[in-house]
This record gives C-alpha cells, sequence and structure tokens, in this order.
C-alpha cells in the first residue's frame, strides 16, 4: 500500500503524496468543524450526534496517518472497524425512526451488542490475528470485515425505505395542512425540516452501501486473484499516473465515504443553525 516515507517508486511515492495532501487538508477542515460542533448550544446536534462526527474525525486522522506511514495491519483494521461502528450507527438512528416508543430502547441495545462485537472483530484481527502479509489479500481478514460491513449497508439500506416512505407521508400530509390554514407558519417551518430529514436519511440510506461496495468488490478480487504477496502488492501499488487515479479515487471512496456523510449531515446541514448560546432551540432534529 502506497504511503509518502516507506514508497520506493516514483509512483507509489506520488500517490502516497497525494494521498497523504488530500486526507491532512480534509482533517484540518473537520477539526475547524468539530470546535464549531462541540460549542453548539442550539439543540440542533445532540451528544451522540457529536459523538458520531468525533468518530468520523479519529478515522481521518488515521487514514492521514496511514498514508504517511503504514506498516502492519493495525490501522488499516482499525480504520475499517471504525467504519462499521459507524454504520452501525446509522443503523441504529434509521431503527429509532422506523420504531415506535416500546421498539425504540430494544433498537439502541442492538446497537449496543453491535458495537460490542465490533470490537472484539477489532481486537481479533488487529491485535490477536496480525498478519505477516501487509494487505491481506492471501487470508481472509479484510474480506470479512468488508463483508460484515457491506450486510449492515444493507440493513441500513432496508430501514432507510420504511424511513423514507414514512417521512414522504408525513411530507405529503404538510402539504395539503400548509394550503390556507392559520397554522401556515408553523406548518412551513415544520414541513423544511422534514425536507431536511428526508435529505439526511436519504444519505444515511446510501453512503453505506456505497463505501463497503467498493471494499468487498476490491477485496474479493483481490483474495480471489492473488496467489502469493507479490500479486497482492501489485494491486496496491500504483505503475502509471492513470493507476495513481484509480487507486486514489478507490481509497478514499472506501475509507472516506461515511466520514464525509457524517459532517455533511450534522454540520453542513444545520451550519445556519448552530450557536453558541441556549436561544431559539430547535426540537426536531435526526436522532429524535
Amino acid at each position: 500500500m502506497a504511503n509518502l516515507i516507506h514508497c520506493q517508486d516514483k509512483y507509489v511515492c506520488f500517490e502516497g503524496l497525494v494521498e497523504f495532501l488530500l486526507s491532512l487538508f480534509y482533517l484540518f477542515y473537520l477539526i475547524i468543524c468539530f470546535r464549531i460542533l462541540i460549542k453548539d448550544k442550539s439543540g440542533v446536534v445532540i451528544q451522540n450526534d457529536k459523538y458520531l462526527c468525533f468518530a468520523a474525525l479519529i478515522q481521518i486522522l488515521l487514514q492521514t496517518i496511514y498514508f504517511l506511514y503504514f506498516y502492519n495491519d493495525f490501522l488499516l483494521t482499525t480504520i475499517r472497524c471504525l467504519g462499521i461502528a459507524m454504520q452501525i450507527m446509522f443503523c441504529n438512528i434509521l431503527g429509532t425512526i422506523v420504531a415506535d416508543e416500546i421498539q425504540t430502547p430494544r433498537v439502541w441495545q442492538l446497537a449496543k451488542l453491535l458495537l460490542v462485537c465490533t470490537f472484539i472483530l477489532w481486537y481479533w484481527f488487529g491485535i490477536a490475528h496480525q498478519s505477516s502479509i501487509d494487505y491481506n489479500c492471501i487470508q481472509a481478514d479484510y474480506l470479512i470485515l468488508s463483508s460484515i460491513g457491506l450486510f449492515l449497508a444493507g440493513g441500513s439500506f432496508f430501514l432507510g425505505n420504511f424511513a423514507l416512505t414514512s417521512m414522504i407521508d408525513f411530507k405529503n400530509s404538510l402539504e395539503v395542512s400548509r394550503s390556507g390554514h392559520i397554522q401556515i407558519q408553523s406548518n412551513n417551518k415544520i414541513y423544511e425540516q422534514v425536507l431536511m430529514r428526508i435529505q439526511q436519511v436519504t444519505l444515511m440510506h446510501y453512503c453505506g452501501l456505497i463505501q463497503f461496495g467498493v471494499q468487498f468488490t476490491f477485496d474479493l478480487f483481490t483474495y480471489v486473484s492473488s496467489q502469493n504477496s507479490n500479486q497482492c502488492t501489485n494491486y496496491y501499488n500504483a505503475a502509471s499516473f492513470l493507476s495513481i487515479i484509480l487507486l486514489t479515487i478507490f481509497k478514499l471512496v472506501s475509507f472516506t465515504t461515511m466520514p464525509a456523510t457524517i459532517f455533511y449531515i450534522f454540520y453542513e446541514m444545520n451550519k445556519n443553525k448552530i450557536q453558541e448560546n441556549e436561544n431559539n432551540i430547535i426540537e426536531m432534529n435526526i436522532t429524535q
């Protein structure tokens, strides 16, 4: 895997430089966004949302280190398991939207259980069962992780369908109630919030499928195609300027899609409402 410090080929070095700089610039941007988020008193972004943003920030930090200096499986396993943990939280958010008051605590309990299982996977693949082959094409560790992520993304997609259906029905009912009633101003505010919520759920609906779909496809291809570590290495190292572009796109999509989506949902879509005082608290948000 390309990295800036240990590269030995001009194409690999250039790939590592491009990936490191892109990750570094994005990391600085997320740090600025997160500093604003943690000061928010408006109620738009609740504490659980900030935890999710913090996890996304940590993943980008690890990704930046990964592109600068790569030595073994531990760092890449940590990045992948963080992605799975964030996908679990997306499933939890969508599940609480679909579930009723009785089922909601069960959804949270299931999410906590899955997070514990993810921690066990991280410990096994990242610490107890480190591969002697850097890129792990021969062993199935990464393929198992991407399969789990893709399965959870499928569950998120399934839950998202129900959540979107219910919210679109609610939006349609608001469109009727907005016409000529005294509550038109109040209904307009709720209507705008519902439209934003539909956009947020749509992003959560698809981003996991994109990230883990790309990961799984590449992991399956390298696992099936590689007969030894040299063949495996060739799939991950650039050998031309075209391969630099393709590998950079692959890595950024398979690593950065979910962190970027999280900050877009919780920061970019709410940044006009974020404030450092407690006035004008917004009651409706994505996780309620």
